[in-house]
């Protein structure tokens, strides 16, 4: 079931392994087919993945198929949650790159939008969650993650790391560096007097970049 997605899968942990966005077995992908998740194991070394370790679930939430056996990763619900809470995402990237991470940790409610490719790409700033929840209450994550989402490309869990979602897996992957190097420019500026994008610029560049970019003449 789903060859091809696990493999996309696996592919895109060893991109985020190569890139250093994410240490050990903390991080997970998963992507949406046919209104299943196919997404990674716990606790498995991405150099180590086949697809036999691939784990595909339900929406909600059941194991539909694990050839070696394999627990879903411990973030499951962060995934499940967001692909319920928005129609449009069929991709999710949990990283846990440096200044990500470093920015969860600051009593801030978002990360302000900076620059076009938070515009562009992820629709605005980056939220975060309301309240540090730990990995192993997985519901109540997910819900955490769920709640701040609405229509951007990412947010980040709070003490935790960012989540990615997109459309495709390439563009989540995508957002995981833009997330990285928004929250790095974030913490080089946070003390000084930034100017935001203004909103109504951070809708049009939104629309430009989901509608015309690339067709423009």
């Amino acid at each position: 079931m789903f060859e091809e997605e696990k493999q996309n899968v696996i592919d895109a942990c060893k991109q985020l392994q190569r890139e250093g966005s994410v240490i050990g077995t903390w991080g997970n992908v998963s992507v949406l087919c046919d209104d299943k998740i196919v997404l990674t194991p716990s606790r498995v070394a991405y150099d180590d993945l086949t697809v036999e370790d691939m784990v595909v679930m339900s929406l909600e939430g059941e194991i539909l198929e694990s050839p070696r056996g394999r627990v879903p990763t411990s973030e499951r619900e962060v995934h499940r949650q967001l692909y319920l809470a928005r129609k449009d995402i069929t991709s999710v990237v949990h990283a846990h790159t440096l200044h990500a991470m470093a920015v969860s940790t600051l009593p801030i409610v978002e990360v302000p939008c900076l620059v076009e490719e938070m515009s562009q790409l992820l629709g605005g700033g980056i939220p975060l969650t309301k309240r540090y929840v730990p990995a192993e209450q997985h519901e109540k994550l997910g819900m955490a993650a769920a709640e701040v989402i609405g229509d951007r490309g990412a947010i980040l869990l709070r003490n935790h790391g960012p989540v990615s979602c997109a459309t495709t897996l390439e563009e989540a992957l995508l957002s995981v560096k833009v997330v990285e190097r928004a929250c790095e420019l974030y913490l080089s500026v946070m003390h000084s007097d930034y100017n935001k994008i203004p909103e109504q610029f951070v809708v049009s560049e939104r629309y430009r970049y989901t509608h015309t970019y690339g067709k423009e003449v």
